[in-house]
């Protein structure tokens, strides 16, 4: 017996702020490729066989008691104002509470057009699907906010983007989808009323030490989503992760990563090199990504603005403090990865910067680096790899600030391989996956779901993923649809 627990909290809101539509079933040789386990355990929904996820995930089957939809919203993409927007893709299948309380929103992507599809077909083809359930699960593990994935789904169905490929169908989970573009919608659309009805339905379901009768709580709601944004974005920063098209609808409300398109993991640190061929101009390269999510909070603040005792005077200093929570976050994680747990008493104040310059000149690798200096061996295979390189002077100032803590070495090295990560989904194995998933072959895959489930570990027989990637993937590049 399924055990569902429906509670419907986004579908009382209304139709005011999204569409009924019902999943286009892939029909063609659907089949189940992979099913997140742990999840499944957390949502407490192990009763559901794996036939019955097929049927789900294909869209064949629909959750009881639950009318699927999808949300209208707009955004601001690669900085121009577009707005009618809306879950093109993406259908929301059921709001599920879990044994904890917890409520979540299970979302199929790729499942058909809906009222929001403009001219597209609604579908997601193999590869980005698989891009997308990795990456979630990977991001996870290494502790940096996200939606996560319960399943991924392929069938012989073809879609035409670059070239023909297969449908695929990621089944998403989050505990909100809400995007800084549902907010934008309703100010830009002059419906005051809606927005602050999504406002309040926010702080009651996701922000409860709000008090939504203190005459500041607008001031209040802004901050907290200031405060969670600057934590993502940190995190991103400091795993070298580039999401790629931060568009505003592209943002989510709870400070989840959320819409994984042209993402990519630095190789080599270059913090402006471009990923998405699609952003020309750079606006989304790593370099900007603290600018860019601040730009995107004074949107969000600016819809907030039409509302009645609402002023950009009033909002201003919540929008400023974002370099504060950043910079705290930022700096705090960035120490650590150099062995330093209280980046205050530092008496090398330059050290960090010079750590960044030293990587980018010397062309380092950004995953490499940090973790081969966590621990005495990875610091001989370090120099051993970059042989040209004169690590003496960075090495030192490093070693000479570590000294300064009462911990031991070995103490050091333990919590700098807690936060140095020894694989991140890197551009080329992501590749290598998709190549063979292409075949009907999945293993890679799977390969890949079992060693980011541990990111900060090695295991013995799979050295290959934690090397520095061949020279062919460079020549990487990636779109929208990746």
């Amino acid at each position: 017996m399924i055990m569902w627990n429906i509670n419907k909290k986004y579908q009382n809101l209304g139709t005011e702020f999204f569409s009924f539509v019902s999943p286009t079933p892939l029909m063609n040789n659907p089949s189940l490729i992979h099913i997140n386990g742990e999840l499944v355990k957390q949502l407490n929904l192990q009763n559901i066989s794996a036939a019955t996820w097929q049927n789900i995930l294909s869209g064949v089957e629909q959750c009881a008691g639950y009318q699927s939809l999808s949300s209208i919203y707009m955004g601001h993409q690669f900085g121009v104002l577009v707005p009618r927007l809306g879950d093109g893709r993406a259908i929301l299948i059921a709001e599920h509470e879990s044994i904890d309380g917890v409520s979540w929103e299970l979302q199929l992507k790729g499942a058909g057009a809906t009222p929001y599809s403009r001219r597209g077909d609604g579908r997601a083809v193999l590869r980005s699907s698989i891009r997308e359930y990795l990456v979630s699960h990977a991001m996870t593990k290494l502790n940096i906010p996200t939606t996560l994935a319960l399943g991924l789904l392929v069938s012989d169905d073809k879609v035409v983007r670059e070239e023909i490929e297969s449908a695929a169908i990621v089944l998403r989970v989050a505990e909100s989808f809400l995007r800084f573009g549902n907010f934008e919608y309703f100010a830009h659309h002059n419906k005051p009323q809606e927005l602050v009805k999504l406002i309040k339905f926010t702080i009651q379901n996701y922000f409860t030490h709000i008090d939504i009768n203190n005459a500041n709580y607008i001031a209040q709601f802004l901050q907290e989503i200031v405060i969670r944004t600057a934590r993502m974005v940190a995190g991103w920063q400091s795993v070298g992760f580039v999401h790629g098209v931060i568009n505003t609808d592209n943002m989510s409300i709870l400070g989840l990563t959320i819409d994984y398109g042209p993402y990519a993991f630095l190789d080599l640190y270059e913090p402006k090199h471009i990923f998405n061929h699609s952003d020309s101009e750079g606006r989304y390269t790593y370099a900007n990504q603290p600018h860019i999510a601040w730009w995107n909070l004074y949107r969000l603040a600016e819809a907030l603005t039409i509302l009645d005792d609402v002023s950009e005077e009033l909002l201003q200093p919540v929008l400023d403090s974002f370099a504060e929570y950043y910079n705290h976050e930022y700096q705090t994680i960035m120490w650590q990865k150099l062995g330093i747990n209280d980046y205050q008493r530092v008496t090398d104040k330059n050290l960090f910067e010079d750590v960044l310059k030293f990587m980018q000149v010397n062309k380092l690798d950004w995953t490499y680096f940090w973790r081969k200096i966590s621990s005495e061996r990875g610091t001989q295979d370090l120099l051993a790899q970059y042989s040209n390189v004169k690590f003496d002077e960075i090495m030192g100032r490093i070693q000479s600030e570590q000294s300064l803590t009462i911990k031991s070495q070995d103490k050091i090295y333990q919590q700098m391989q807690k936060v140095n990560p020894a694989i991140i989904l890197r551009s080329h194995l992501l590749h290598m996956a998709i190549n063979k998933a292409k075949t009907g072959d999945y293993s890679e895959v799977d390969v890949l779901f079992k060693l980011i489930n541990n990111p900060y570990e090695e295991f013995d027989g799979y050295e290959y993923y934690y090397q520095l990637p061949p020279m062919w993937a460079s020549h990487l590049s990636l779109s929208c649809s990746s």
